[in-house]
């Protein structure tokens, strides 16, 4: 799949691609010497006979009091007992996160109950609701990783989601019991400077387990990084030692309406249309495989759209057509690898996507003449624009002895997608697609003389 972008997004793009990469500034030091703990604030109104906690971890910028203000006067009124911390002037570090609980405990008493010293609320020690900013990344991971039991939530404001080590930094992979915290992650999606984020956060989101309780709020707003009132329901969830809903992903709303209507028009257009007109026929041989395809009528072949076999990332030969070569509407065929069903070479299809940071979206699946067919939208942020299309895949069943299926997907990045022109050029090349498995060149064996 296609994994580009912008000089800006070079350190995403190594994360998503799993790649470590040196960071000269990546915070690996140890925790600060002075007190991170400050201030503690109570609610006027008790919700039980503990009050929840919440922790806000303050930026190390220019921005910390309004961040601070916005976030203190809020939980206070919805019933948390809010502590306040200091940030250190060399920035927050995984070490900072575990000290910082180490002092809250001391506070609240270890191992929870008692009161606070000279205070007249008792606190829950075992509900934490944390706030982080971007510069509290590290530490507010930290806590998640290491006391997952203890953070009843987690609300991480531009958190770019990655862990620091000696000297490089690599995409988080939470464990099994960091995915059971509650999160809410909202970033900007500004083109120039909030995609990264926002890649990651879905690349992290595309293998999270069943019932993992993570939010994506995408700020679409300019200059917008915030949560809006959306998050009220799933704070006051947690305030109430209740589990959070997920809330809505903005991004996906937006581009779910955008696409519906299409969507609708391209399931009925593969009823009604009659294939296109038969065209040039395509042949390629990669690997172990061979694909013969026949395009739509004037469609062409254009070769730099494709991609060459690499038997390790990219099994597969491929073929690419378009009735205009760099326009709107093209065709890729695909001779994939591949000796399972054809629904499970529609869900690896998907799962390739999800993995490179794309924003799926699946309206439609179902079974069609041997053949799994879907339609889908996709959204991915590269060269300081948005990319979107509308999306026609079919897939068909490989063998076990001899693993190759075609991948046909037909792709419209117009606006107004010609739904019509979609479900023709699928139903001329779909039954038209021929895929041979040739086999895997024999290993060469060296003969030692003595």
């Amino acid at each position: 799949m296609q994994k580009t972008a912008i000089c800006m997004l070079a350190t995403a793009i190594a994360v998503i691609i799993n790649v470590s990469v040196v960071t000269g500034a990546a915070p690996t030091s140890g925790p600060s010497d002075k007190a991170l703990l400050g201030a503690v604030m109570f609610p006027k109104i008790a919700l039980a006979a503990k009050d929840p906690a919440a922790i806000i971890i303050e930026p190390n910028d220019a921005t910390a009091e309004r961040f601070v203000l916005k976030w203190r006067n809020d939980l206070i009124k919805t019933g948390f007992c809010v502590f306040l911390t200091k940030a250190p002037k060399k920035g927050w570090t995984a070490a900072d996160g575990l000290k910082l609980i180490k002092e809250f405990d001391e506070k609240v008493v270890k191992g929870n109950a008692g009161k606070l010293p000279a205070m007249r609320r008792k606190v829950d020690a075992r509900r934490i609701l944390l706030i982080s900013p971007r510069q509290g990344g590290p530490a507010s991971i930290a806590i998640i990783e290491k006391h997952p039991e203890r953070v009843a939530g987690a609300v991480l404001v531009a958190v770019s989601p990655w862990v620091h080590s000696t000297d490089t930094i690599k995409l988080w992979r939470p464990s099994k019991a960091a995915w059971k915290v509650p999160i809410w992650a909202a970033m900007p999606v500004d083109i120039q400077t909030g995609s990264p984020t926002l890649l990651l956060w879905r690349k992290l989101s595309s293998d999270k387990p069943a019932g993992a309780m993570l939010t994506i709020d995408p700020r679409i707003q300019h200059g917008d990084t915030e949560p809006d009132d959306s998050i009220d329901k799933w704070i006051s969830a947690v305030a109430g030692g209740k589990t959070p809903p997920i809330g809505p992903d903005s991004l996906v709303v937006r581009e779910t309406k955008r696409y519906q209507g299409s969507a609708k028009s391209l399931m009925a257009a593969m009823q009604t249309t009659r294939a296109a007109d038969a065209g040039m026929r395509f042949s390629k041989i990669e690997g172990p495989m061979e694909m013969d395809i026949t395009a739509p009528a004037k469609w062409k072949r254009a070769e730099r759209g494709e991609r060459k076999y690499d038997p390790i990332n990219r099994a597969y030969v491929q073929i690419y057509v378009s009735p205009k070569p760099g326009g709107l509407l093209f065709a890729r065929a695909n001779a994939a690898k591949w000796g399972g069903e054809a629904t499970g070479l529609l869900d690896q299809y998907e799962q390739r996507l999800k993995d490179g940071g794309y924003q799926l979206i699946r309206y439609a699946r179902w079974n069609s003449k041997g053949y799994a067919l879907q339609i889908t939208s996709v959204l991915w942020p590269s060269k300081g624009k948005w990319h979107r299309w509308l999306v026609l895949v079919a897939a068909g069943p490989g063998k076990a002895k001899a693993p190759a299926a075609p991948l046909v997907t037909v792709m419209d990045a117009s606006d107004t997608p010609d739904t019509n022109a979609m479900a023709a050029a699928m139903k001329r090349i779909l039954p038209g697609v021929s895929v041979v498995w040739k086999g895997e060149p024999a290993k060469k064996t060296v003969t030692r003389r003595n």
